[in-house]
């Protein structure tokens, strides 16, 4: 989980992943979300979320969050899928083999 503080009418652009939920504890903002077609620097769709509301992002992408007054969100990350831990475990399996190599190939 993180915090991010953002004071009145500032705004932050953030990659977030599907599932990730953000919980507003103090303030209003607004979050904008591309489009899905073509042309991604339009913003069309606008989310108001008022103190105390969650929103659970449903594709991954960027986001535009603009803060009506100060506010603190709170991000919560989806937890990872199986396959996502199998692919984690086998790159850690591969670079341990790959240094213990490179140790035994290096003179010393």
């Amino acid at each position: 989980m993180h915090i991010t503080t953002l004071q009145s009418t500032q705004s932050l652009q953030v990659y977030v992943t599907a599932g990730t939920l953000l919980h507003l504890s103090v303030g209003q903002v607004v979050i904008r979300i591309p489009s899905s077609e073509v042309d991604a620097y339009a913003y069309t769709t606008q989310i108001y979320m008022p103190e105390g509301a969650v929103y659970a992002v449903e594709r991954s992408g960027w986001i535009q969050i603009s803060a009506r007054r100060r506010s603190e969100i709170l991000t919560q990350l989806p937890e990872s899928t199986m396959a996502v831990r199998f692919w984690c475990a086998l790159k850690n399996l591969t670079l341990r083999w790959w240094r213990r190599s490179w140790r035994r190939r290096v003179p010393g």
